[in-house]
């Protein structure tokens, strides 16, 4: 039994949190907005990375997510303090990119690079969580489009960069002119 398959709750806790958030009136006096929305995504997402890892007890696994997001992390904070965009609300000058939205797309990259066919048909749900985290961010006035875009690619990228999949590769023997061919092969 999958770590997905114990959790089939999330999916529909996952959808509330969407309509709710889509109303916008259904939110008025539970304190839940799009910045808390957003906090929650940025949170939950690498937890549910960890913790599927953690489930599975795959240690490479957590190193490959301790990798993306230390690289997803790091390179944002980079980012921030190089670029000074100032945020929409005017807050501070550290809008671009998204920090929130790249740890997002980074735990669900490694989710889908590392585990891949085991988490197949949660996959839209998942990329679907990591944009509402985006948009969170854009609705709660802290980042603009170009922000929230530049941090899921940022994340997405570092968890493709460091992610492999857990599958492992493949050992081939062909028939070959005077002996045989081995080849061994892995999917990126």
């Amino acid at each position: 039994m999958t770590f997905f398959n114990t959790h089939i709750k999330h999916r529909s806790g996952l959808a509330a949190l969407a309509w709710a958030l889509a109303s916008g009136s259904a939110c008025a006096g539970t304190g839940l907005t799009w910045a808390n929305a957003s906090d929650m995504l940025a949170l939950g997402l690498p937890a549910l990375a960890a913790g599927s890892t953690w489930a599975k007890s795959d240690l490479e696994g957590f190193k490959q997510l301790n990798w993306t997001m230390a690289t997803t992390v790091g390179a944002a904070e980079v980012l921030k303090t190089s670029v000074h965009s100032m945020r929409p609300d005017g807050s501070d000058n550290k809008s671009f990119p998204s920090a929130h939205t790249a740890v997002a797309f980074a735990a669900v990259r490694y989710m889908d690079k590392r585990y891949g066919a085991e988490v197949a048909e949660y996959r839209p749900l998942l990329y679907a969580a990591a944009a509402l985290t985006g948009v969170a961010r854009v609705e709660a006035d802290k980042h603009h489009w170009r922000d929230v875009v530049a941090g899921g690619a940022l994340g997405w990228g570092a968890a493709h960069y460091w992610s492999q999949p857990i599958q492992g590769g493949q050992l081939s023997v062909l028939p070959a002119a005077g002996g045989l061919a081995v080849a061994w092969g892995r999917a990126w």
